[in-house]
């Protein structure tokens, strides 16, 4: 489904809620709402992480993207998040130490009010000769925490943001032009969005009562 055929969609959608008829959407009202409740659907499949769901937003799933290294700080390498980053999958923490070739370590993630008790703990801090570590995701980077030995490369699969659409036909609020851009999911999951969008949408009538979001009724299979 191309954006201008969404639009269209979601204009019948919308007109269908409702008894006024010809209801007029503007473009670029259209391509917000669409890439905020888009962002929505996908936070709505992995929180649910239904199986039968979570197969329709596997284009979105990056498979071991190589993280670079941003900074060393006391006892923890800073590497740093793709700017695509919504929602954590999977690590793959490989170490290194002298005269050792790198590594494969056991790594967990956990919370920054348990990093201090964990590094002074001798049985849970990170070690190389145990292959084991552990890391917090958090400010655009993953931390990852050493002991005497280095991290040599950390991989990363992740869901990446759904690529935002546009439509062509309005001035954006950059005072730039418009340009098409079709949505990237299925048709089935392009209508599922639709209809999201047209319960989501506010019509400014004071004789209509506003649409409130929610998101288990809107995404819910019909």
């Amino acid at each position: 489904m191309n954006i201008n055929e969404a639009y269209l969609k979601f204009t019948q959608k919308v007109n269908k809620n409702y008894t006024n008829d010809n209801i007029v959407v503007d473009r670029g009202r259209f391509v917000l709402l669409f890439n905020e409740v888009q962002n929505k659907f996908v936070e709505w499949i992995l929180e649910k992480r239904n199986e039968d769901d979570i197969r329709d937003i596997q284009i979105l799933l990056v498979p071991d993207k190589q993280l670079s290294l941003k900074e060393k700080i006391l006892n923890h390498q800073d590497f740093e998040l793709p700017k695509d980053f919504f929602s954590f999958s999977n690590i793959q923490i490989f170490g290194r130490s002298k005269g050792c070739k790198s590594t494969k370590l056991f790594s967990y993630e956990v919370k920054s009010e348990n990093v201090e008790e964990l590094l002074n703990d001798e049985h849970n801090k990170p070690s190389f000769k145990y292959r084991e570590t552990f890391y917090k995701i958090g400010a655009n980077t993953v931390n990852v925490y050493v002991d005497d030995f280095d991290i040599a490369k950390v991989y990363l699969t992740y869901y990446r943001y759904p690529r935002k659409v546009d439509i062509e036909g309005y001035t954006k609020l950059d005072e730039t032009a418009s340009t098409s851009i079709d949505p990237e999911f299925d048709d089935k999951i392009v209508d599922r969005i639709l209809s999201a969008c047209a319960k989501e949408f506010n019509i400014n009538d004071e004789n209509l009562q506003k649409i409130q979001f929610e998101k288990d009724r809107i995404f819910s299979r019909i």
